[in-house]
Protein backbone atom coordinates (compact mmCIF):
# COMPACT_ATOMS: atom_id res chain seq x y z
CA UNK A 1 0.00 0.00 0.00
CA UNK A 2 1.93 3.14 -1.05
CA UNK A 3 0.93 6.53 0.30
CA UNK A 4 -0.70 7.60 -2.89
CA UNK A 5 -2.98 4.58 -2.82
CA UNK A 6 -3.94 5.26 0.32
CA UNK A 7 -4.60 8.90 -0.50
CA UNK A 8 -6.62 8.00 -3.32
CA UNK A 9 -8.72 5.38 -1.44
CA UNK A 10 -9.35 7.71 1.33
CA UNK A 11 -10.81 10.62 -0.93
CA UNK A 12 -12.90 7.51 -2.09
CA UNK A 13 -14.11 6.96 0.70
CA UNK A 14 -14.98 10.44 2.36
CA UNK A 15 -17.16 10.90 -1.19
CA UNK A 16 -18.85 7.80 -0.08
CA UNK A 17 -19.50 8.29 3.51
CA UNK A 18 -20.44 11.98 3.10
CA UNK A 19 -23.45 11.63 4.85
CA UNK A 20 -21.94 10.56 7.99
CA UNK A 21 -19.85 13.93 9.02
CA UNK A 22 -17.18 12.43 11.49
CA UNK A 23 -16.31 10.03 9.57
CA UNK A 24 -15.74 11.74 6.11
CA UNK A 25 -13.89 14.92 7.84
CA UNK A 26 -11.53 11.50 9.60
CA UNK A 27 -10.92 10.09 6.25
CA UNK A 28 -10.29 13.73 4.49
CA UNK A 29 -8.25 15.25 7.36
CA UNK A 30 -6.16 11.85 6.87
CA UNK A 31 -5.96 12.29 3.24
CA UNK A 32 -5.07 15.88 3.15
CA UNK A 33 -2.23 15.43 5.54
CA UNK A 34 -0.91 12.81 3.95
CA UNK A 35 -1.19 14.84 0.32
CA UNK A 36 1.20 17.81 2.38
CA UNK A 37 4.04 15.55 2.76
CA UNK A 38 5.05 12.52 4.84
CA UNK A 39 3.95 13.01 8.37
CA UNK A 40 5.75 11.02 10.92
CA UNK A 41 2.92 8.46 12.12
CA UNK A 42 2.65 7.52 7.90
CA UNK A 43 5.90 5.46 8.58
CA UNK A 44 4.17 3.57 11.78
CA UNK A 45 1.05 2.85 9.59
CA UNK A 46 3.31 2.10 6.14
CA UNK A 47 5.45 -0.62 8.30
CA UNK A 48 2.64 -2.19 9.69
CA UNK A 49 1.00 -2.74 6.64
CA UNK A 50 4.37 -3.84 4.82
CA UNK A 51 3.71 -7.25 4.93
CA UNK A 52 0.15 -6.69 4.14
CA UNK A 53 -1.62 -6.62 0.70
CA UNK A 54 -5.23 -5.19 -0.24
CA UNK A 55 -7.08 -5.84 -2.87
CA UNK A 56 -10.65 -3.93 -1.93
CA UNK A 57 -10.43 -0.31 -2.74
CA UNK A 58 -12.11 0.19 0.53
CA UNK A 59 -10.03 -2.45 2.51
CA UNK A 60 -7.59 -0.26 4.20
CA UNK A 61 -9.02 2.99 5.18
CA UNK A 62 -12.19 0.87 6.72
CA UNK A 63 -9.34 -0.81 9.04
CA UNK A 64 -7.67 2.20 9.65
CA UNK A 65 -10.96 3.55 10.90
CA UNK A 66 -12.00 1.10 12.16
CA UNK A 67 -8.61 0.90 14.41
CA UNK A 68 -9.35 4.30 15.31
CA UNK A 69 -12.50 3.50 16.35
CA UNK A 70 -11.55 1.06 18.59
CA UNK A 71 -8.75 3.13 20.80
CA UNK A 72 -11.73 5.45 21.40
CA UNK A 73 -13.86 2.65 22.65
CA UNK A 74 -11.43 0.85 24.54
CA UNK A 75 -9.82 3.83 26.50
CA UNK A 76 -12.00 6.48 28.08
CA UNK A 77 -8.88 8.62 27.89
CA UNK A 78 -8.21 8.38 23.86
CA UNK A 79 -8.52 12.06 22.51
CA UNK A 80 -10.95 10.41 19.68
CA UNK A 81 -13.20 10.20 22.77
CA UNK A 82 -14.86 13.63 22.12
CA UNK A 83 -15.70 13.53 19.03
CA UNK A 84 -16.50 10.82 18.03
CA UNK A 85 -20.24 10.32 18.74
CA UNK A 86 -20.75 6.40 19.83
CA UNK A 87 -18.37 7.60 22.80
CA UNK A 88 -20.45 10.32 23.71
CA UNK A 89 -18.69 13.00 21.32
CA UNK A 90 -21.07 15.53 19.02
CA UNK A 91 -21.15 14.81 14.91
CA UNK A 92 -20.56 18.51 15.03
CA UNK A 93 -17.05 18.49 16.56
CA UNK A 94 -13.98 19.01 14.18
CA UNK A 95 -11.72 15.67 14.68
CA UNK A 96 -8.92 17.26 13.35
CA UNK A 97 -7.26 18.41 16.85
CA UNK A 98 -8.15 15.57 18.31
CA UNK A 99 -6.73 13.02 15.21
CA UNK A 100 -3.45 14.74 15.39
CA UNK A 101 -3.50 14.46 19.05
CA UNK A 102 -3.53 10.52 18.98
CA UNK A 103 -1.18 10.06 15.77
CA UNK A 104 1.31 12.09 17.31
CA UNK A 105 1.50 8.86 20.10
CA UNK A 106 -0.64 6.28 18.64
CA UNK A 107 0.05 3.43 21.02
CA UNK A 108 1.25 -0.13 20.02
CA UNK A 109 -2.37 -1.61 20.13
CA UNK A 110 -3.69 0.63 17.07
CA UNK A 111 -0.16 -0.71 15.30
CA UNK A 112 -0.41 -4.69 16.05
CA UNK A 113 -4.41 -3.87 14.87
CA UNK A 114 -3.33 -2.58 11.67
CA UNK A 115 -1.02 -4.97 11.45
CA UNK A 116 -3.00 -8.38 12.01
CA UNK A 117 -6.84 -8.26 12.51
CA UNK A 118 -9.66 -8.07 10.38
CA UNK A 119 -12.71 -5.33 10.29
CA UNK A 120 -15.69 -7.38 10.79
CA UNK A 121 -19.02 -5.71 10.67
CA UNK A 122 -22.10 -5.92 11.12
CA UNK A 123 -25.09 -4.85 8.25
CA UNK A 124 -29.05 -5.51 9.93
CA UNK A 125 -30.33 -5.43 6.17
CA UNK A 126 -27.62 -7.54 4.45
CA UNK A 127 -27.29 -10.24 7.17
CA UNK A 128 -30.96 -11.49 6.06
CA UNK A 129 -30.16 -12.48 2.64
CA UNK A 130 -29.22 -15.54 3.39
CA UNK A 131 -33.19 -16.98 4.43
CA UNK A 132 -34.68 -16.04 1.23
CA UNK A 133 -31.99 -19.04 -0.99
CA UNK A 134 -32.32 -21.07 2.09
CA UNK A 135 -36.60 -21.11 2.32
CA UNK A 136 -36.56 -21.91 -1.67
CA UNK A 137 -34.06 -24.33 -1.94
CA UNK A 138 -34.24 -26.75 1.08
CA UNK A 139 -37.77 -25.97 2.88
CA UNK A 140 -40.18 -27.21 -0.11
CA UNK A 141 -38.47 -30.98 0.50
CA UNK A 142 -38.03 -30.33 4.08
CA UNK A 143 -34.67 -30.99 4.16
CA UNK A 144 -32.51 -29.87 6.97
CA UNK A 145 -29.57 -28.53 6.42
CA UNK A 146 -26.03 -27.05 8.00
CA UNK A 147 -25.52 -23.07 7.58
CA UNK A 148 -22.05 -22.05 7.58
CA UNK A 149 -20.28 -18.49 6.79
CA UNK A 150 -16.91 -18.03 6.07
CA UNK A 151 -15.22 -14.70 7.61
CA UNK A 152 -18.22 -14.96 10.18
CA UNK A 153 -16.52 -12.81 13.17
CA UNK A 154 -19.19 -13.03 15.68
CA UNK A 155 -21.56 -15.32 13.74
CA UNK A 156 -24.68 -12.49 14.17
CA UNK A 157 -25.55 -13.20 10.43
CA UNK A 158 -26.18 -17.03 11.01
CA UNK A 159 -28.99 -15.81 13.64
CA UNK A 160 -30.50 -13.57 11.00
CA UNK A 161 -34.19 -15.48 11.12
CA UNK A 162 -34.17 -15.33 15.06
CA UNK A 163 -33.59 -11.74 15.12
CA UNK A 164 -35.67 -10.47 12.33
CA UNK A 165 -38.52 -12.72 11.82
CA UNK A 166 -40.53 -10.56 10.14
CA UNK A 167 -37.99 -10.90 6.90
CA UNK A 168 -39.06 -14.86 7.18
CA UNK A 169 -43.28 -13.84 7.23
CA UNK A 170 -45.16 -13.34 4.37
CA UNK A 171 -45.89 -10.23 3.14
CA UNK A 172 -49.67 -10.52 2.81
CA UNK A 173 -51.08 -12.71 5.80
CA UNK A 174 -47.50 -11.40 7.82
CA UNK A 175 -47.03 -15.36 9.26
CA UNK A 176 -44.01 -16.66 9.31
CA UNK A 177 -43.17 -18.96 6.07
CA UNK A 178 -39.26 -19.63 6.91
CA UNK A 179 -39.01 -22.64 8.73
CA UNK A 180 -36.09 -22.31 11.43
CA UNK A 181 -36.55 -26.08 12.84
CA UNK A 182 -34.48 -27.48 9.41
CA UNK A 183 -31.52 -25.76 10.88
CA UNK A 184 -29.35 -28.37 12.13
CA UNK A 185 -26.36 -26.22 12.64
CA UNK A 186 -24.91 -23.10 12.71
CA UNK A 187 -21.74 -22.68 11.89
CA UNK A 188 -19.25 -19.62 11.15
CA UNK A 189 -15.97 -19.69 10.47
CA UNK A 190 -13.58 -16.90 10.68
CA UNK A 191 -9.66 -16.64 11.31
CA UNK A 192 -9.97 -14.48 14.34
CA UNK A 193 -13.17 -15.36 15.52
CA UNK A 194 -15.27 -13.00 18.05
CA UNK A 195 -16.38 -13.95 21.17
CA UNK A 196 -19.13 -11.05 22.12
CA UNK A 197 -19.25 -12.02 26.13
CA UNK A 198 -15.68 -10.73 26.15
CA UNK A 199 -16.28 -6.70 26.03
CA UNK A 200 -12.87 -6.04 24.14
CA UNK A 201 -13.36 -8.21 21.20
CA UNK A 202 -17.30 -6.64 20.92
CA UNK A 203 -15.76 -3.41 20.91
CA UNK A 204 -13.73 -4.48 17.57
CA UNK A 205 -17.01 -5.98 16.33
CA UNK A 206 -18.37 -2.12 17.57
CA UNK A 207 -15.64 -0.29 15.74
CA UNK A 208 -16.45 -2.15 11.97
CA UNK A 209 -19.33 0.55 12.47
CA UNK A 210 -18.16 4.21 11.79
CA UNK A 211 -18.39 5.78 15.13
CA UNK A 212 -21.21 8.51 13.98
CA UNK A 213 -23.81 5.44 12.52
CA UNK A 214 -25.55 5.52 15.83
CA UNK A 215 -28.44 3.65 14.03
CA UNK A 216 -26.32 0.86 12.89
CA UNK A 217 -24.59 0.44 16.24
CA UNK A 218 -27.99 0.21 17.79
CA UNK A 219 -28.81 -2.37 16.02
CA UNK A 220 -25.28 -4.19 16.42
CA UNK A 221 -26.03 -4.10 19.65
CA UNK A 222 -29.61 -5.53 19.67
CA UNK A 223 -28.34 -8.13 17.71
CA UNK A 224 -25.67 -9.45 20.05
CA UNK A 225 -28.19 -8.81 22.68
CA UNK A 226 -30.53 -11.31 20.73
CA UNK A 227 -27.76 -13.66 20.05
CA UNK A 228 -27.10 -14.15 24.05
CA UNK A 229 -30.43 -14.28 25.07
CA UNK A 230 -30.57 -17.34 22.81
CA UNK A 231 -27.39 -18.59 23.72
CA UNK A 232 -28.07 -19.16 27.15
CA UNK A 233 -31.39 -21.42 25.92
CA UNK A 234 -29.26 -23.51 23.68
CA UNK A 235 -25.06 -23.44 24.34
CA UNK A 236 -24.09 -24.50 20.93
CA UNK A 237 -26.80 -22.36 19.11
CA UNK A 238 -23.99 -20.64 16.94
CA UNK A 239 -20.62 -22.86 16.89
CA UNK A 240 -17.41 -20.70 15.90
CA UNK A 241 -14.03 -21.79 14.83
CA UNK A 242 -10.91 -20.19 13.89
CA UNK A 243 -10.49 -20.97 10.20
CA UNK A 244 -9.50 -18.37 7.14
CA UNK A 245 -11.44 -18.70 3.99
CA UNK A 246 -9.00 -20.50 2.22
CA UNK A 247 -9.22 -23.55 4.31
CA UNK A 248 -13.31 -23.15 4.68
CA UNK A 249 -13.79 -25.87 1.88
CA UNK A 250 -11.17 -28.22 3.71
CA UNK A 251 -13.14 -27.44 7.10
CA UNK A 252 -16.38 -28.50 5.94
CA UNK A 253 -15.65 -31.45 3.96
CA UNK A 254 -13.33 -33.02 7.41
CA UNK A 255 -16.04 -31.97 9.93
CA UNK A 256 -19.51 -31.90 7.81
CA UNK A 257 -19.93 -35.13 6.33
CA UNK A 258 -22.15 -34.95 3.40
CA UNK A 259 -23.05 -39.12 3.00
CA UNK A 260 -26.27 -39.01 4.95
CA UNK A 261 -28.97 -38.17 2.12
CA UNK A 262 -31.40 -36.59 4.79
CA UNK A 263 -29.20 -33.26 5.44
CA UNK A 264 -28.27 -30.38 3.16
CA UNK A 265 -25.25 -27.57 3.28
CA UNK A 266 -25.79 -23.81 3.02
CA UNK A 267 -22.56 -22.01 2.78
CA UNK A 268 -22.29 -18.37 2.35
CA UNK A 269 -19.50 -15.61 2.47
CA UNK A 270 -20.65 -11.92 2.07
CA UNK A 271 -18.06 -8.99 1.77
CA UNK A 272 -15.22 -11.58 1.53
CA UNK A 273 -14.26 -12.64 -1.67
CA UNK A 274 -13.68 -8.90 -2.91
CA UNK A 275 -10.55 -9.06 -0.54
CA UNK A 276 -9.23 -12.08 -2.69
CA UNK A 277 -6.71 -11.28 -6.44
CA UNK A 278 -8.21 -13.62 -8.98
CA UNK A 279 -6.34 -16.08 -8.51
CA UNK A 280 -7.06 -16.18 -4.77
CA UNK A 281 -10.59 -16.28 -6.01
CA UNK A 282 -10.04 -19.23 -8.65
CA UNK A 283 -8.62 -21.09 -6.16
CA UNK A 284 -11.05 -20.36 -3.25
CA UNK A 285 -14.30 -21.16 -5.64
CA UNK A 286 -12.52 -24.50 -6.86
CA UNK A 287 -12.48 -25.75 -3.15
CA UNK A 288 -16.08 -24.86 -2.66
CA UNK A 289 -16.86 -26.14 -5.98
CA UNK A 290 -15.45 -29.33 -4.98
CA UNK A 291 -16.54 -29.78 -1.66
CA UNK A 292 -20.41 -29.21 -3.27
CA UNK A 293 -19.96 -31.82 -5.39
CA UNK A 294 -20.22 -34.22 -3.01
CA UNK A 295 -23.61 -33.00 -1.55
CA UNK A 296 -25.05 -33.16 -5.14
CA UNK A 297 -28.49 -31.61 -5.19
CA UNK A 298 -28.67 -31.00 -1.46
CA UNK A 299 -25.94 -28.12 -1.24
CA UNK A 300 -25.91 -24.98 -1.93
CA UNK A 301 -22.93 -22.19 -2.10
CA UNK A 302 -24.35 -18.28 -2.34
CA UNK A 303 -22.35 -15.18 -2.09
CA UNK A 304 -23.11 -11.26 -1.47
CA UNK A 305 -20.37 -9.65 -2.82
CA UNK A 306 -19.17 -6.85 -5.22
CA UNK A 307 -18.78 -7.23 -8.79
CA UNK A 308 -15.87 -8.34 -9.88
CA UNK A 309 -13.48 -6.92 -12.02
CA UNK A 310 -15.30 -2.97 -11.12
CA UNK A 311 -12.17 -0.96 -9.15
CA UNK A 312 -14.78 1.32 -7.31
CA UNK A 313 -18.06 -0.86 -7.60
CA UNK A 314 -20.70 -0.17 -5.32
CA UNK A 315 -22.92 -3.16 -6.29
CA UNK A 316 -23.83 -5.96 -4.43
CA UNK A 317 -24.54 -9.14 -6.33
CA UNK A 318 -26.02 -12.53 -4.73
CA UNK A 319 -24.80 -15.06 -6.76
CA UNK A 320 -25.83 -18.55 -6.26
CA UNK A 321 -24.21 -22.06 -6.78
CA UNK A 322 -25.18 -25.66 -7.00
CA UNK A 323 -25.16 -28.70 -8.84
CA UNK A 324 -27.43 -29.40 -11.87
CA UNK A 325 -27.40 -32.90 -13.46
CA UNK A 326 -24.02 -33.17 -12.73
CA UNK A 327 -22.39 -29.58 -13.32
CA UNK A 328 -21.88 -26.67 -11.47
CA UNK A 329 -24.39 -23.79 -12.25
CA UNK A 330 -24.35 -19.91 -11.10
CA UNK A 331 -27.41 -17.39 -11.30
CA UNK A 332 -27.07 -14.35 -9.77
CA UNK A 333 -30.22 -13.93 -7.99
CA UNK A 334 -30.32 -10.45 -7.44
CA UNK A 335 -28.20 -7.18 -7.11
CA UNK A 336 -28.43 -3.75 -5.38
CA UNK A 337 -26.24 -0.68 -5.68
CA UNK A 338 -25.28 1.47 -2.88
CA UNK A 339 -25.26 4.49 -4.63
CA UNK A 340 -27.99 4.70 -6.71
CA UNK A 341 -30.39 2.42 -4.27
CA UNK A 342 -31.27 0.62 -7.34
CA UNK A 343 -32.20 -2.74 -6.58
CA UNK A 344 -33.00 -5.74 -8.94
CA UNK A 345 -34.02 -8.88 -8.41
CA UNK A 346 -34.25 -11.97 -11.17
CA UNK A 347 -37.75 -13.77 -11.44
CA UNK A 348 -36.18 -16.52 -12.46
CA UNK A 349 -34.81 -17.30 -8.95
CA UNK A 350 -37.47 -20.14 -7.97
CA UNK A 351 -36.84 -21.90 -11.29
CA UNK A 352 -33.12 -22.11 -10.23
CA UNK A 353 -33.46 -23.26 -6.92
CA UNK A 354 -35.73 -25.79 -7.20
CA UNK A 355 -34.66 -29.45 -7.37
CA UNK A 356 -36.43 -31.65 -9.91
CA UNK A 357 -38.05 -35.02 -8.40
CA UNK A 358 -35.13 -37.89 -9.24
CA UNK A 359 -36.82 -39.96 -11.76
CA UNK A 360 -37.65 -43.85 -10.64
CA UNK A 361 -35.22 -46.20 -11.50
Amino acid sequence: MTKDEFVSQLERGAVQAAGLPVTSAVLRWTADQLKRGEPPWWKGIAKSWEKRSFVAWTEAWSLYLTALHFEALNDADCPLVKVFPSCGGTAEADPSTALARFLADPGPTFLENLRTRHRRTFVAPRSVLWMSPAMMYFQPRGLPYYVVETNAGAGLNLAADVLYKNAGADPKTKKKVFDSSLIAARIGLDPQPLDVSDIVQRRWLTAGIWPDNLEAIGQLDNAIDGVQKRAKEEAAFIQLAPCPPEKAAAFVAKNIPADDPDVGLLIFNMGTTVRMTDAEYAAYSSAIAATLKAWGDRGLWMEVENVRGETYSTTYQVRLHRYMEGALRSFVMASFDLETSKHVYSEASPAFLTVKPAKPA
